[in-house]
Parts: C-alpha cells; structure tokens; sequence
C-alpha cells in the first residue's frame, strides 16, 4: 500500500470559483452569541444551522478546523451541502478532507464533487467504488481518477491481488479505466515496483507493455468461466425440472440441460449505460448532478454465447416453461439472493406466460424489502419488451406512489418505448382496448342481428330496426338461435365503462407527468380509435416547444381538424410535441378557453379547464415567496401530512413541526413557513395556527438560509399548481 499523504492539487481558477459560492449561502451576518456558542461545541451536532454554515464559511479557522476532525455526524449536520462543502474544502483545506469524505461517501452522486481536489490514497479508493454506479458519481470517479493517475495507481494497484471482494473488484476497474485512457505504461511500470504478482495482475488486466497498443478488456467484463462441473443448490432438484423440447424432435439431454443451467448463471444486468451521467459546472454555478435512480437503468446483458447456442433449436414454449421452474424452484427455497441470476435469466428463456408469472412477484416483492430483485424484474420485462409486458410495466406503474422506485420503472419504460421509437404515452395508446369495436360488432341472435354503437361519452347502444338507439336491446324471442347474445351484450357494456375508466385515469395521469405525443398520433390514431377516439376529442391539447413552454393550445373540431383559441383552423407539424394541457398552462387564456368549451357543450371527460388549479399572474412567477393565509385549525393539517407533504425537518410522524415541504420536479421544494409548531400526534382541533409564508427552494439546500432567492417562475408550473391547490384547501 502506498504511503502517499493526501494534499490539495488544485486546478488554475477552481478554488477561487468554489469560494465565490459563499454568496450562495443563507446563514446571514453573524449574530451575537454564535462565536461563544461555536467556542463551547464539541462536535457540529451541538450547533444549530447557520451556526455550522457561518462556522465552515467565515467562522474561526481554528474552531472549524478542531470541530472537522471530531465529529461523525457531518453528513447530517451540514446544510446547503454541495456550495458549503466547497466552500469548507476551499477555505479549510485538508482538514476538510473528513468532510468531504462523509458527503461523498453518504450521497457520491450529489457530493462526489467534493473529491476533486483532494490528491491521496483515501480519495482514490473511495472514486474507485463509483465506476459501476449508474447516476453522476461514475462521473466524479472518472474525473478523479483521470487527474490524479499518478496516485490513484500507486494506491489501486496492490489491491489487484487482495482478497477477493468489492475492494479488489473496485481497484481492478480503475486499473482498466486509467488503462482505457492511455495510461497504461504508467500502470505496468508503477505494478513492478510491487513485486511479480502484482506485475503480472496488471497486465492481465491491462496486456503487456511491448510497444504495441493492446486492446483493453471492457471495464467490467466477466473472465471467461473455467470448464467446472454443474454445482447444484440445494433449492433445485434436477429430477423435478420440466424437459425441454427441441423442434428437431426429441428432448434436451440431462447434460446438456445441466451446461445450460451453468450458462445461465451468468445471468446479469448489463453495464451502466455511457455517458457517465451529469455536468460537472452547470449554468448557475453548481454542478448539474443526476441520481442513480434518475439516469438511464440498465437492461439485461446479452446471453452468454454458451446459453445462445444450447438454447438454439430448443421448443420456446417449453423452454419458458422449464425457466419458470427454475424461478418456482428458487421461490421455494427462500429467494437467495446469490442465486438471483434465475430471475435475470428469464429475459433470455421467457414467453408472455412468463411475464403473466413473474409481473405480480415483481409488483410484490419491493413489500418484502427485495426492491433489487424489483429492479430486475423491471429489466426482464422491458427486455421481453413484448405487448403483454407492456401492459403489466405500465400497470405496476400506474399503481405505484412517487419515489425512486417509480422513477426507475418511470426510466425503464422509457427505454422499453424508446426500443419501439415511441413515446410511453404512444406505447400506452396502443396497446389501449378496442373491444373489437374497430372492425364493427353487432349484436347477433341468429335470424336477427342488430349493430352495436357507441356514443361520445363511449355508452353502448343498439340500433333497432329503425335507426333507434336502444340501451337495453330486445331480448331474444321462441326463433332466436342464439340467445346468449343477450347476456354477452350486457358484459359487453360492463367491459366498455371498465376499459373507458382506465383509459381516463390513464390521460389524466398524462397530463400530470406530462407525457407527450407527437402531434401526427392526435389526428392518425388517437381520433379514430373506438375507445380513446371519444375522450381525446373532448381533451384540450397544447403543443410545446423544446424548451416544455407551451406554444399554444387547440381543441379538435367537429370535422376532426384542429381550431385554436380565436377558432382558426391549425395545422400542425407531424413532429410537433403534444401533450394533454394543465389549466395552470393556460394562465390568461384559461377563462377564454372555458367558455368556448361551454358555447360548443363540450363536456370534458376529466376536470381539464374546470379543474381546480393556481394561475400564476407575471407579478407572482417573478416573486420568491406568496403570503400565507389564516387562521387554519390544526387538524386540517392531518390529510397533507399523510399525503404528499412533509412536515419538516424531523424523523417521525409524532414530531412537532413548523413546516410543511413537498417535492417539485427539477431539484426544488415547496415550502409553507407556519406561525407556531403542529404535533402530529395530538391534533388540538380548536388550536389554530396561520401560515406566515410560501416559497421555493433547492431541495438540497436544507431550508435553513433566510433569503428567498429562487423565483416561482422557475418552477414547474403543473406540479405548483397541484401543490398550491392542495395548500389552499387547508383554508377549508
């Protein structure tokens, strides 16, 4: 192991530009006692806020300093944490290191910046760790490692023989990034220094210096798998495993059945997808970081060549049925985790009756605390990628609450539609249920039939003999052949109500997430669709530029054209993005848009102009803080804070607070300042509390600075409106 001491190795301008981030921070000028309070602290913890963002940013050196060294509990204690952290490490130094280190280790995509300048053993083995994750830490991780390979070998190197595990694995990837970026020569002359084995695991991974570029291994390829014999767990009984057909005739022999289960081992997600994720100085001067569960997810890895062909030749439909078995099998013997690869394997071995199998498992499992084995599942499925996996994908996501789990699936199914060139939304379009009204059904007795309409608001009817609409049709007489018409008709409208509400809640969804179509979809396939066709005409649609600002918004006119506000025919380009419009959107225009609706009895499927929503005037998108509102009593505040609002800054759901937060879209809060604390766990009904304030924030600065800096324009304005509706309410 190196000796190396860790220094600063600052880039020409950097430490200035991370100093200048002090304007950032909210603690305020220096209030009296805090110089005696921060003299008394034996730790951050005994230090409220804007003392520990004072102490870091202007405090006493040699107080900051004693305290950085002492404490355990930085990454907690630390607010505004990616400007104070640089500030701290600029103005501190080394003695930061310990600061930066806990960050970095505690939240690597958002503080793995703090890195950077650091040039040591330590750094370098924690940006080792990083290369394999998937959000902007295996950006900081490649930063880190590019300018200061030097010692990031002297330090990784050794570990290419240490014990098996994360460490080795972690060294032995950065030994092959710093390989893939030309350094190569330096990694076999700094490998001698640590005697022949190391010498010798180096160019294994790295090939031999002998004057000839040698291609490098991929940064995390598997070594080839050594001929072993098949070691069965003790969960899978061979015997009880269905026999795999094969269309030449025949079945699998049991050796060739127990290469593949080996092959199948193998079984993985694929590597992290490039680019490394993030921006490491954004507009603002801030890095624009992006979360693991943010960025693209990995799919699953190609098959092993040695799966492809034994598996070639083979009876699909068995062969789904014996990876069933596989996972049956494996859920019997208590789901181990080291054998997980049975599930992954299914990608390569799975049919629609292995998605109808593997969905509610997958929908299951996060309850059971197994959110990778989730994570999996979602990636087999997208991998099947088929219409039946579609569906269940979009289903589980439909029933998920917000997080980062329902960000992920949120990703995956952008991949999975990315796969086909559409959009979810246009993926969800068609997979929606005509119900065979499309091709035209009719109500068949046998010696009378009688066709089957629907209306705009997607009611069946039947059309008697003389064009009358009949909601309940005639019911089938003594010559009649086929009377079971009759109580078919009567499921079929039941089906009818079920498939027009999932269709609705889906659109509003839509609207909230703000999905998009292409505008060539409105008038090619949502209009004439039986189902969706009705609904969509209803809908106010907006076009948006490429910056999500909307352009404008149109409805569909009786002959299927598009007319705008002054009821202009509009003509779109194909390539136009198109989504369901939020009345937040509409700022003036809203009423406008109203009445028209109104004068042409256009009655909307879902609360779409009529919904409740906060029009921001230019006045208040330009503010950074609304007024509160009172008196509210204090139970009002029960519903919100079970819901989609926090109280702030406190642990459980019995701690009194003095805020309410909700997250909105782009890394920002909502907040909502109250005059006195709320306890959770009595709600007084006859106290009474006002809401001083209403503003937005950096959800990463902690909340605690007192200028309000960030305009409400900035935010989005569906998610501000949804939440304001919500805060408003509280008002009763």
């Amino acid at each position: 192991m190196t000796d190396d001491a860790t220094v600063m190795a600052w880039e020409d301008g950097e430490r200035e530009r991370w100093l200048s981030r002090t304007a950032a921070l909210g603690h305020g000028p220096e209030q009296p006692g805090w110089a005696d309070a921060v003299d008394a602290a034996k730790d951050l913890t005994d230090l409220k806020s804007r003392q520990v963002s004072w102490l870091l940013a202007e405090g006493p050196e040699a107080t900051a300093r004693k305290l950085l060294g002492k404490t355990d509990e930085m990454r907690y204690r630390v607010p505004h944490r990616i400007d104070l952290s640089r500030v701290a490490v600029a103005r501190l130094g080394v003695d930061a290191l310990p600061l930066a280190v806990a960050g970095a280790a505690h939240s690597a995509d958002q503080l793995g910046v703090l890195l950077l300048p650091f040039r040591g053993p330590e750094p370098a083995r924690l940006a080792a760790g990083w290369l394999r994750q998937l959000g902007s830490a295996r950006m900081w991780a490649r930063l880190w490692l590019e300018r200061h390979a030097e010692i990031a070998a002297r330090a990784l190197v050794p570990a290419t023989i240490g014990r098996a595990g994360a460490g080795r694995r972690n060294a032995e990837d950065a030994v092959r990034h710093l390989a893939s970026i030309g350094h190569g020569p330096m990694l076999i002359k700094t490998a001698e220094g640590y005697g022949a084995g190391v010498h010798a695991a180096v160019i294994a991974l790295v090939g031999a210096d002998d004057g000839v570029r040698t291609p490098v291994p991929p940064l995390f390829s598997t070594p080839a798998r050594a001929a072993r014999r098949v070691k069965v767990p003790p969960w899978l009984n061979l015997g009880e495993l269905p026999k795999i057909l094969l269309t030449a005739g025949g079945t699998m022999p049991a050796e060739d059945t127990g290469r593949l289960i080996l092959a199948l081992t193998s079984s993985r997600l694929a590597d992290p997808p490039e680019p490394a994720p993030g921006v490491p100085e954004g507009p603002f001067g801030r890095p624009v970081v992006v979360e693991s569960w943010e960025a693209a997810q990995p799919m699953v890895a190609p098959a092993d060549p040695e799966v492809e062909k034994l598996i070639t030749g083979c009876d699909r439909q068995s062969l789904a049925e014996f990876g069933r078995a596989l996972v049956e099998a494996w859920i019997a013997g208590g789901l181990p985790p080291s054998e997980a690869w049975v599930v992954v394997a299914q990608a390569h071995l799975g049919d629609d009756a292995t998605v109808d199998y593997l969905a509610p498992k997958v929908r299951a499992w996060p309850q059971d605390s197994r959110h990778q084995r989730a994570i999996e599942g979602y990636a087999v499925l997208c991998a099947i990628g088929s219409d039946a996996a579609m569906r269940h994908l979009l289903a589980i996501e439909q029933r998920m609450t917000p997080g980062s789990r329902n960000h992920r699936l949120r990703v995956y199914l952008a991949q999975a539609a990315a796969g086909r060139g559409m959009t979810v939304a246009q993926v969800a379009d068609r997979l929606a249920p005509t119900l065979g009204l499309d091709a035209g059904i009719t109500l068949d007795y046998g010696p009378r039939s009688f066709p089957v309409v629907t209306d705009e608001h997607l009611t069946a009817f039947v059309q008697g003999p003389t064009g009358k609409l009949l909601a309940r049709p005639p019911k089938p007489g003594v010559k009649d052949t086929k009377p079971e018409a009759y109580p078919w008709f009567l499921q079929f409208k039941k089906d009818l109500r079920a498939a027009a509400a999932a269709q609705l809640i889906r659109l509003e969804r839509d609207m909230f997430a703000r999905y998009e179509r292409p505008a060539r979809d409105l008038t090619g396939f949502l209009l004439p669709h039986p189902v969706l066709g009705p609904i969509a005409r209803r809908l106010l649609w907006g076009e948006y530029d490429a910056g999500d600002r909307l352009i404008r918004a149109v409805r569909v006119a009786e002959d299927g054209s598009l007319a705008d506000l002054d009821d202009d025919t509009v003509t779109l380009d194909g390539d136009a993005r198109l989504r369901i419009v939020h009345p937040a959107e509409l700022s003036d225009d809203l009423t406008s848009w109203a009445r028209v609706l109104a004068d042409y009895e256009i009655m909307q499927p879902f609360p779409q102009v009529n919904r409740p929503a906060v029009v921001l005037t230019e006045a208040e998108r330009a503010a950074t803080r609304l007024p509160g509102f009172g008196p509210v009593r204090n139970n009002r505040f029960e519903e919100p804070v079970n819901g989609r609002w926090h109280g702030e800054g406190h642990g459980t759901s019995y701690s009194p607070y003095t805020r309410l937060w909700t997250e909105l879209p782009g890394g920002l809060t909502l907040l909502a300042e109250l005059d006195k604390p709320v306890s959770t766990s009595s709600y007084d009904p006859g106290s009474e509390h006002r809401i001083t304030e209403i503003w937005v924030d950096e959800a990463q600065s902690d909340h605690f600075g007192a200028a309000r800096r960030i305009p409400f324009g900035d935010g989005d304005p569906v998610a501000l409106s949804e939440a304001l509706v919500e805060l408003y309410a509280l008002r009763g």
